[in-house]
């Protein structure tokens, strides 16, 4: 029981050690032939995918932009119906005072 423990954490040690070199294009620190297909194509790849996650964020940024800008609007349309609210409420309560003195 006690190995199979070990075995377990030691996976989930590895594991978490590959993730971290995941954005690495020589994370084993072995040597490369760099002028190979392979390793060339893994270049192209990781660019490719430093793009994407580039767009992704300039896209994720932009959308939380309009979304506090629409925010903003929406937050002083709201503070407007609760002073409309709030008059209507004081009307009422006057007229309500008014009545039960009668």
């Amino acid at each position: 029981m006690y190995c199979d423990c070990l075995s377990e954490q030691l996976a989930a040690q590895e594991e978490s050690q590959k993730k971290r070199k995941k954005g690495q294009l020589n994370g084993d620190r072995l040597p490369r032939l760099l002028t190979s297909n392979e390793f060339y194509n893994c270049v192209v790849e990781h660019q490719k995918n430093l793009d994407e996650e580039k767009m992704a964020q300039e896209n994720h940024r932009r959308q939380r932009q309009e979304q506090s800008g629409m925010m903003a609007t929406w937050k002083g349309a709201e503070e407007t119906w609760k002073k409309q609210n709030q008059e209507r409420q004081e009307v009422y309560c006057e007229v309500l005072r008014l009545w039960i003195e009668e």
